[in-house]
């Protein structure tokens, strides 16, 4: 019989616009920075610490986030993260002084951690085996969707009012959400009152029963393999966020039109980002678990793209075209590298994995801002970008040279039905 594929539109949809807007709020405060910069009479380096503060909080609940959605309610857990976000983002736009600032994208921080590991419980209850890798990916979309929306509209409200009023109005979306998912979202279709009965048997009859996010943190921590990818991911990470939120700023640098302008600008990175991100994804995949390649080459040419950015002289053209490369090096790996993260590990450890790396891969988040704030005080953005390219081209090297030499413990293969490529179920 055909499976409904309503969850995907429902579930799917609203865990995809909640990353969307997660990540909007997160990353708008990089559009603001070149005028914070003035109003406040900021530093590179103060703006670099302000960047990064958000990441204090974000690496504090990542752990703690799994656990209370695990042993509670993964929604709850998601609307209170909602909730606080959309309160902090708001107040963002309503105060003036640079402490505060600091504190509010530390709750900030607090909030989003808890909700990729609150995912995690929705992709184990929500989807079959066969189906879990899509829904995944469909969710890490919001990264560069999240930029390429971000960006232009942020630009246009900072144009149009100025930064306070877009923190205001880019705040109050998360409160929307909070709302729509207390109505339409259940933890588990078992407690779901919108789903057809088919398709809550077709779920309960593939999803595996052993799947559940119970892993021991300190069997994760006794993994050497995990450490290593631990550090790769910090590596990456700081090349990552730096890049994305001090690009706007380079932008305005290289170019002497307005903000509006600046955030289109910066926009198409992340456009093309998206489209190779899919791409790289499903060549992966072709080649059956063996990934190395596809998480290795693109972090080269992204390191040595942000790397070149330094040598192409004034040049806007030239710039946007080694940062467009830069972009796709960065984003592209993300698929290939978590399916091939998780295969070192029992599933039940997979949940704890994943939230560890993400733990250590996000202190980049908090190093990497200042550093390249720190690096670039004399207004020069291409220095820092230099040391964020080494970064990317070290964890490149780690890949090839140490990773790529684990063997992957052999595991018995499924055979799932998928409801996508047949129309019956046994």
């Amino acid at each position: 019989m055909n499976i409904p594929k309503a969850r995907w539109y429902r579930i799917g949809f609203l865990l995809f616009l909640v990353y969307l807007v997660a990540f909007i709020d997160r990353s708008n405060i990089g559009m603001a920075a070149p005028t914070m910069v003035k109003s406040m009479g900021l530093s590179s380096t103060a703006v670099g610490v302000l960047l990064s503060a958000f990441f204090w909080g974000y690496i504090v609940t990542q752990l703690p986030g799994g656990w209370a959605a695990g042993k509670y309610s993964a929604k709850k857990v998601i609307i209170f993260a909602l909730l606080l976000l959309g309160i902090a983002a708001v107040f963002t736009g309503l105060v003036h002084s640079f402490k505060v600032l600091l504190f509010l994208r530390f709750v900030m921080g607090l909030a989003e951690g808890i909700l990729w590991p609150a995912f995690a419980i929705f992709f184990v209850n929500w989807y079959a085996n066969n189906e879990r890798a899509r829904a995944i990916s469909f969710s890490e979309m919001a990264l560069p969707i999240s930029s390429i929306i971000m960006a232009p509209v942020a630009g246009w409200m900072i144009e149009k009012w100025d930064y306070k009023m877009m923190f205001l109005l880019q705040g109050i979306p998360p409160l929307l959400l909070a709302v729509l998912f207390t109505w339409l979202v259940a933890d588990s279709p078992e407690k779901d009152r919108y789903i057809s009965k088919e398709e809550r048997d077709y779920i309960l009859k593939n999803r595996a029963k052993d799947e559940q996010e119970k892993g021991s943190i300190f069997n994760v921590l006794g993994n050497p393999r995990i450490w290593v990818f631990c550090v790769v991911y910090f590596l990456w990470i700081t090349g990552m966020y730096s890049f994305g939120l001090w690009l706007p700023t380079l932008m305005k640098e290289l170019s002497n039109t307005g903000i509006g302008t600046v955030g289109w600008l910066t926009a198409i990175p992340f456009v093309l980002a998206g489209i190779a991100m899919y791409i790289n994804a499903t060549l992966s995949d072709h080649r059956e678990g063996n990934h190395a390649l596809f998480v290795a080459v693109p972090l080269l040419i992204g390191g040595l793209a942000l790397i070149a950015q330094a040598f192409v002289g004034s040049s806007l053209i030239a710039h946007m075209i080694v940062l467009v490369i830069a972009g796709i090096g960065i984003y592209s790996a993300f698929g290939p590298w978590w399916a091939w993260a998780m295969s070192f590990v029992p599933r039940n450890q997979a949940g704890t994995a994943n939230g560890f790396i993400n733990l250590c891969g996000n202190f980049g988040g908090i190093v990497g801002p200042i550093v390249v704030g720190a690096v670039s005080d004399n207004n020069n953005l291409s220095n820092g970008f230099t040391l964020l390219g080494f970064c990317l081209i070290v964890a490149s090297l780690v890949v090839i040279l140490v990773i790529r030499r684990f063997e992957i413990p052999k595991t018995e293969p499924e055979t799932p039905v998928d409801p996508y490529l047949t129309t019956e179920t046994n």
